[in-house]
């Protein structure tokens, strides 16, 4: 019995090791060189299972030692902006750290299916299988992608390029299949044969290889579309203003702010100029004064101005509220984009109809009404025809695409990241949006009111960031590219094929085991 007790001690130990290193692999500790290794003890504690329950049981504790850490500052937005004690934040954190979890745990019980059932084939089939769920929580309740294990290589430049073609998940399998090669190399005996476990390595090597080859060649050419290209200076604006004094403030002393502020990076002369989401927390189209002291300023300072505000629409009998995004254009024209993945329980109120009593309680708790957009609008000015990202809808590939497939040559990050405080979960934002850059090939020129505002390359280099928590501006350089990649064509081409063999592979062992039993009978 202790012996029985000293192994899953031992097995549960490792598993979450496995998590505390997924974890270290964001910001703010940035140990990315760790996931070619992190899952190892992992796979170890699922390999060493007896059961499906067991390697379940194993990846459920890797996954919440991960998410603990990962979204820790969970409880400090609680506490200070939802105004729960300290008890009920930790109580959110546990919850949906234990939520997402579950996604470790399923690919450890699906991963010791196929661990029992194929031994070369895992190879593939192992990676599939993390694709598959992580895929699965992208999508899911609206999708929470936060910190896929693909974004932890925001800093590696050359690796990260091949996402043009396979997208953050396709890096995700990448990751996976190479820490799957060394753990069936090492663990390889009474499987496989030594000159098989060798050659999976050298096999995954290669891609390994290829894959940094590519990136490297990738970075060359962009270079060398941008070398003739001309510059576009732009200029990011910072208000910094507290979350608290965001809705209260007067209109006047919020426009104020942002116009003088962008009144200083007019000496740098900058074409186009970012302010944050909402930066005017208000329905600017229903204030005529400001509205035409906007339109003016950009039109009198021959600036394409980009800024957030909330929109307003009347149909079916309703008012509709957005979070908006406008351009007002050195021409005296204007375009606007409605973001469309909305937070939930944050801008607007899930299963309303459903919950009615729920709804009320979250009102009162001033949760917000918004309605999710339905075009994906392009906001232009001049030769400027710039795709809008809105706070976490960078995260989501999928909808991004959309923007370079309808013209857009730059991409913009517009964003509130006051609610984070000093966490490291700024930081992880940022990183973040490094990837629809690449996946794109655009400039992403970034603004977020407490920061990080930034500009970033079309090969993901963050060239200029600024401090959070600080008013100020920063100036610098985008250009314009029209060219496609296949990501932007195609999407997650690459992440649907790995998630069909996953399920096809399941289903086979299903019907193998069906026919077995009727064979016996």
């Amino acid at each position: 019995m202790g012996r029985i007790k000293k192994s899953i001690i031992i097995k549960a130990s490792s598993a979450c090791v496995s998590g505390i290193l997924t974890a270290f692999l964001f910001p703010n500790f940035n140990f990315e060189f760790l996931a070619w290794i992190s899952l190892i003890p992992l796979l170890y504690a699922v390999k060493s299972s007896n059961s499906f329950k067991e390697a379940f049981f194993y990846g459920f504790i890797s996954g919440i030692a991960s998410y603990i850490i990962i979204l820790y500052w969970i409880v400090y937005t609680v506490l200070v902006f939802g105004n729960l004690p300290y008890y009920a934040a930790v109580f959110a954190l546990l919850i949906l750290s234990s939520y997402l979890a579950l996604y470790f745990a399923l690919f450890a019980g699906f991963g010791k299916i196929l661990l029992n059932n194929f031994n070369k084939l895992n190879i593939i089939l192992i990676p599939s299988c993390w694709v598959f769920f992580e895929f699965f929580k992208s999508k899911l309740l609206t999708g929470f992608p936060w910190e896929n294990l693909g974004f932890s290589q925001y800093l590696n430049l050359p690796f990260i390029q091949i996402s043009n073609v396979i997208g953050v998940l396709g890096l995700s399998f990448i990751i996976v299949l190479i820490n799957y090669a060394v753990f069936h190399f090492i663990f390889y005996k009474g499987k496989i044969s030594r000159k098989q476990a060798l050659f999976e390595l050298i096999f995954v090597l290669s891609v390994f290889i290829f894959i940094v080859s590519y990136g490297y060649y990738n970075i060359y050419s962009v270079r060398k579309l941008l070398k003739n290209k001309k510059p576009v200076k732009v200029a990011l604006i910072q208000g910094n203003i507290g979350m608290f004094q965001k809705w209260k403030i007067t209109k006047k002393r919020t426009t104020s702010i942002y116009l003088n502020l962008t009144k200083k990076s007019l000496k740098y002369k900058p074409q186009l100029v970012l302010w944050p989401e909402t930066a005017l927390p208000y329905i600017i189209s229903l204030y005529p004064y400001y509205w035409n002291k906007v339109m003016s300023f950009a039109g009198k300072n021959k600036i394409n101005l980009i800024l957030g505000a909330i929109g307003l629409k009347f149909f079916d009998g309703k008012y509709r509220y957005y979070n908006r995004s406008y351009m007002f254009s050195k021409s005296g024209s204007y375009s606007y984009y409605d973001k469309h993945h909305l937070v939930p329980f944050g801008e607007y109120i899930p299963f309303k109809k459903q919950l009615p009593f729920l709804a009320h309680i979250l009102r009162g708790a001033g949760i917000g009404n918004f309605t999710a957009g339905k075009k994906f609008r392009i906001l232009k000015g001049g030769n400027i025809r710039a795709g809008s990202m809105i706070c976490y809808e960078a995260y989501f590939d999928s909808l991004v695409r959309h923007f370079p497939q309808n013209g857009a040559n730059v991409l913009i990050s517009i964003t509130d990241d006051a609610w984070y405080g000093r966490t490291s979960a700024p930081y992880q934002d940022m990183s973040m949006t490094v990837f629809p850059a690449v996946e794109n090939e655009r400039f992403i020129a970034r603004a977020g009111n407490s920061g990080i505002s930034g500009i970033i390359s079309p090969t993901g280099k963050i060239l200029k960031e600024t401090k959070i928590f600080k008013r100020t501006y920063i100036t610098g350089h985008i250009k314009l590219i029209s060219r496609k990649t296949f990501f932007s064509l195609y999407g997650n081409i690459f992440v649907y094929a790995v998630d069909y063999i996953f399920v096809f592979s399941i289903i086979f062992i299903f019907v193998r085991r069906q026919a077995g039993k009727i064979h016996k009978s």
